[in-house]
């Protein structure tokens, strides 16, 4: 996906106790993002920059992987069973 590199001008707004930034509408769909979504912020030497995070953890995605191939058999034995 082809981000702009333009800035943009937003206000720090106050959220509950926190503080907080909007992200304009075609952001949010460029990115994906949606309510609820999780982001990861990492600090920069000029700021922060502010990233998407999987739905699921990448390391579970991968551990779940390899269990399927090593209990394919199995598994497949158990779906049969259930016909």
């Amino acid at each position: 996906m082809q981000m702009k590199n333009n800035p943009i001008d937003r206000k720090v707004i106050s959220v509950g106790g926190s503080i907080g930034i909007t992200i304009p509408a075609d952001l949010v769909k460029q990115m994906g993002l949606s309510s609820g979504a999780n982001v990861e912020i990492q600090p920069t030497e000029n700021g922060f920059t502010v990233t998407k995070k999987p739905s699921l953890d990448p390391e579970f995605i991968e551990n779940m992987e390899k269990g399927f191939k090593k209990y394919h058999q199995a598994l497949e034995t158990l779906r049969k069973s259930d016909e």
